[in-house]
């Protein structure tokens, strides 16, 4: 079973990394317009839906796995915590990619929608890579 679990958690932690390449595919946004934005915001979507379900993912097999292993109370806290901060930036970027489409089709600026989701998915995506770095090195926290 725990052989699952890590292939499990390994698997949603590599779809994690959409969240890496996040920034650089958010900057075309701000050079579409009508229906060539619309599609490409419901790309963004989903790429943000494959990455939060892969972050629960990764919180439930890390979860079951934290007691098989020995690591510092310090360690699991970062964890959690990283895991909440880009759970909760991702969040937003979904918030504001349904606004930005939302302006699109109204026919409003989206520029300011464009640099917010850019903003939230570089925290997303350095919280990503810290996150990778001590979960792969937990001997930097003991």
């Amino acid at each position: 079973m725990y052989q699952v679990m890590i292939f499990l958690h390994v698997l949603s932690a590599l779809l994690l990394g959409v969240y890496v390449v996040f920034p650089f595919i958010v900057g075309r946004a701000a050079t579409l317009t009508g229906a060539a934005l619309e599609g490409f915001m419901g790309l963004l979507s989903t790429l943000n839906r494959v990455g939060q379900f892969s972050l629960i993912v990764t919180f439930i097999t890390g979860g079951a796995m934290v007691s098989k292993v020995e690591v510092s109370v310090l360690w699991m806290v970062l964890a959690v915590v990283l895991l909440l901060i880009v759970g909760a930036v991702t969040g937003m970027i979904g918030g504001r990619i349904k606004k930005l489409a939302a302006n699109a089709k109204a026919g409003n600026n989206t520029a300011t929608d464009a640099a917010k989701i850019k903003t939230f998915s570089w925290i997303a995506a350095v919280a990503v890579v810290v996150a990778i770095l001590f979960m792969t090195n937990p001997q930097i926290l003991a």
